[in-house]
């Protein structure tokens, strides 16, 4: 039975669901998941993968078919029970424009009570599926490295993001080659091998994971060989050599359903059955434990170097330069000038333009005066995002919030002057109903899909135009504090800051590989209380002690500060 609501909403979604299982004799007594589908793409075969995989684990289908570029915001959703559901029920929810900004307020009314949530992504990863705002109320996160883009960048990124639960259809695809590997070892005479070669693409995630899998169980260097000339068109994982003190144990895959396998001493080649698996079978194996698979979070931390240290996201950049006011009243027209100009550059090159706003009396003082800045320039407004580098988890309409420190001046001024609302991107506050870990993962999620995934977590990439920063006399920027904890993560986008140790304490912030992904960065600072914090974030790059000295633009990072602020730097 399959049933479709327009302009409809998840309550009602939901009370038609339980109509239709009153209806029709269903219940979901035998629902051991929800399985959520992300599709970015075509839907029919992820959909029919969790269809026949159902037969096994009986699940809530939720599929959330997304059109964030619509112009008219709403949501469709398309119901199936019984024989079109398999042994499951299916909601498809089309999602349209700025509905996608509340996925976790629409799948969780729909959500199985008191089961297992699982998130499937068949493509377009998120680079750190613990920090996405449906990854993060999941038990197992599910990606698919070789049906993004760019495979080898994604499974890097996803290994910068790992987190206990993550799993990769990449990985998955390995369960039969990884068994007839282990029971080569017990063909006699029972050695370890001196040598392993994996054959298949280099830039194959499986291959690639194949390999290290080897390296890390072996403790060898696994040599990736590349595919033979009449399989270079072939996916996956060719074939494993092992070279042992006795001779070589082979494993060639000739087909899709057979493997051939040459023993020391014996080239007749025996025949092993392993044909290759459909989707459906990839996902209910995934979907067949719910623990965390350990082995292939050692398997990917080991196949890519991880980022330990966050000094790295601002090394190798032009050196930082001072713009030197005369007292505090200039420094923010100065600053608002200089910006002006490289958001109109963007607007003319790209049609878009993200800026980062700041909050601080210089920082504020900047964004009324941007206004006036890019009238004089003429820009055109249609095409200017703004964003902010941390914000006060405290109510909407508090004067703590820098968000408020602007709404006149900078926010309604702009709007008059043609930019759009839905271009202004605030960090969430007490009221919309979330926690503060919920509020940075859905922050983090709105810059990931507004396009800063891949450069937040790609060095040398920009996604901001201009990045604005004040500075505390303790050199801290944005929410990130000397020796602070929470300065620590990098894996997400946004990070929710705990016991801040300036008051309020409970406060949202960029990370550094974000701060770190702007074009040109602009340090807005005054007042003889921040020489010191400015003559040492103008060091050597070491964020744990001196926050400020470790962001810097990929094209510029330009100091604006008044001749107290600038007291003690050296001649």
């Amino acid at each position: 039975m399959i049933t479709t609501l327009t302009d409809t909403t998840a309550s009602d979604i939901d009370q038609k669901m339980i109509e239709m299982r009153e209806t029709f004799g269903a219940n979901t007594i035998g629902r051991v998941l929800t399985l959520i589908i992300i599709a970015t793409g075509e839907i029919e075969e992820p959909l029919e993968a969790a269809i026949r995989a159902s037969h096994e684990h009986p699940a809530r289908v939720l599929v959330v078919d997304a059109d964030p570029d619509a112009e008219a915001s709403g949501l469709d959703a398309e119901i199936r029970v019984g024989r079109d559901a398999g042994a499951g029920e299916i909601v498809i929810l089309r999602a349209r424009g700025h509905i996608m900004s509340s996925l976790d307020t629409l799948v969780m009314a729909l959500l199985l009570p008191d089961a297992p949530i699982v998130t499937w992504w068949p493509e377009n990863a998120p680079s750190s599926p613990i920090h996405d705002v449906l990854g993060s109320m999941s038990q197992r996160r599910i990606t698919d490295a070789a049906a993004c883009e760019a495979p080898m960048a994604t499974l890097k990124r996803l290994r910068r993001g790992y987190a206990s639960g993550d799993s990769d259809l990449a990985w998955s695809r390995l369960t039969n080659w990884r068994g007839l590997v282990a029971s080569t070892f017990e063909i006699p005479p029972v050695s370890t091998p001196t040598a392993v070669e994996v054959a298949g693409t280099p830039d194959d995630p499986s291959v690639v994971l194949m390999a290290s899998w080897l390296e890390h169980s072996l403790g060898l260097d696994v040599q990736v060989t590349g595919p033979a000339e009449n399989q270079e068109s072939e996916s996956g994982v060719h074939g494993v050599t092992l070279h042992r003190a006795d001779g070589t144990i082979e494993l060639l895959r000739t087909g899709a359903e057979t493997i051939v396998m040459n023993l020391p001493g014996d080239d007749s080649g025996q025949h092993v059955t392993m044909p290759l698996r459909p989707l459906s079978e990839l996902i209910a194996e995934e979907l067949r434990r719910m623990d965390p698979d350990e082995v292939y979070g050692e398997v990917l931390t080991h196949a890519f170097s991880g980022i330990e240290d966050a000094s790295v996201y601002a090394t190798g950049k032009p050196d930082a330069t001072d713009r030197i006011l005369e007292t505090k009243d200039e420094v923010a027209p100065a600053a608002a000038e200089a910006s002006a100009r490289q958001l109109a550059q963007a607007l003319t090159e790209r049609g878009v333009a993200h800026l980062v706003v700041t909050g601080g009396s210089v920082g504020t003082a900047t964004a009324a005066a941007l206004p006036q800045a890019l009238a004089e320039i003429g820009a055109d407004l249609g095409g200017l995002h703004i964003w902010w580098g941390d914000e006060r988890f405290v109510d909407a309409d508090s004067e703590e919030r820098n968000e408020v420190g602007v709404r006149a001046t900078l926010l309604d001024t702009l709007r008059d002057a043609g930019l759009p609302e839905r271009n202004v991107h605030p960090m969430p506050s007490t009221a919309d109903g979330m926690s503060l870990e919920q509020a940075a993962a859905w922050y983090g999620q709105q810059l990931d899909l507004a396009g800063g995934d891949e450069p937040f977590r790609t060095r040398g990439q920009a996604f901001f135009d201009v990045l604005w920063l004040g500075m505390g006399p303790d050199a801290h920027v944005a929410s990130l504090f000397p020796e602070h904890p929470d300065q620590l993560e990098t894996g997400a986008t946004a990070v929710a800051v705990e016991n801040s140790p300036k008051p309020p304490p409970r406060r949202i912030s960029l990370t550094w590989p974000v701060l770190n992904s702007a074009r040109h960065v602009a340090f807005l600072v005054a007042g003889a209380d921040k020489a010191e914090a400015a003559a040492r974030g103008h060091g050597a790059i070491d964020p744990w002690p001196v926050p400020a000295s470790a962001v810097r633009g990929l094209e510029s990072t330009t100091w604006y500060m008044d001749r107290d602020a600038a007291g003690e730097l050296a001649a």
